[in-house]
């Protein structure tokens, strides 16, 4: 008994404790710091807006839309394929869409025209049928 608690009493001597690293920034939150633009992103598959009281405005043409921003405003004519709000207290007005969902907080969207499938799981946020879409 006495030899195992001298081995025993052995482990570890002479040795410093390992250091606790901090993660380094952003590793935390994974892709979202590595994917997140830094402005508006418009391009031929996406309008991305995530500009804070962003105005955008002009064609959809068959795009994907994505507002994260807080209280933008986005009216876009024509076709749209999904739109999506998931920020706070945007307006959204488009010529038609495929398919709209609200996951956001007093968002508004309307479109003037065609039957999407709505997913409304947002709080205090409203999908309007008609309304002028004209610059």
């Amino acid at each position: 008994m006495v030899l195992l608690g001298s081995l025993l009493a052995g482990c570890g001597m002479g040795r410093a404790a390992p250091e606790e690293t901090a993660p380094s920034p952003g590793a935390e939150q994974g892709q979202e710091t590595a994917t997140e633009p830094e402005g508006n992103v418009i391009d031929d598959e996406v309008i991305l807006v995530v500009d804070d009281e962003a105005d955008v405005r002009g064609d959809c043409d068959e795009r994907e839309v994505v507002v994260s921003a807080d209280r933008a405003t986005v009216v876009l004519a024509g076709a749209c394929g999904v739109v999506r709000a998931t920020g706070r207290g945007s307006v959204v007005e488009v010529g038609s869409a495929e398919k709209i969902v609200l996951v956001g907080v007093d968002n508004e969207i309307t479109f003037a025209e065609g039957d999407p499938e709505v997913i409304n799981q947002g709080r205090n946020t409203t999908v309007n049928a008609a309304g002028d879409t004209e610059d």
